[in-house]
């Protein structure tokens, strides 16, 4: 079976039994088709936590234009 981890967005394939009975009662997992060698390479939904990330990138490249605009 394969399960994606809803806070990095890597798919895993798992084949211990322990560990998928584990996964499947887990809310960072969710249980995910096969992928096909075409959906590997694309983007996958960003999870909340990227998301944040992404923000907080964000927010300081804005901070830094207008640091540098400030200067000038």
């Amino acid at each position: 079976m394969w399960f994606l981890n809803q806070e990095t967005g890597c798919i895993w394939e798992v084949t211990d039994q322990d560990l998928l009975l584990r996964l499947q009662v887990n809310d960072h997992y969710e249980q995910v088709d096969e992928p096909k060698p075409d959906e590997a390479e694309q983007d996958l939904p960003q999870t909340k936590v990227q998301a944040a990330k992404n923000m907080k990138r964000n927010e300081k490249a804005q901070a830094k234009e207008e640091q540098e605009t400030a200067h000038e």
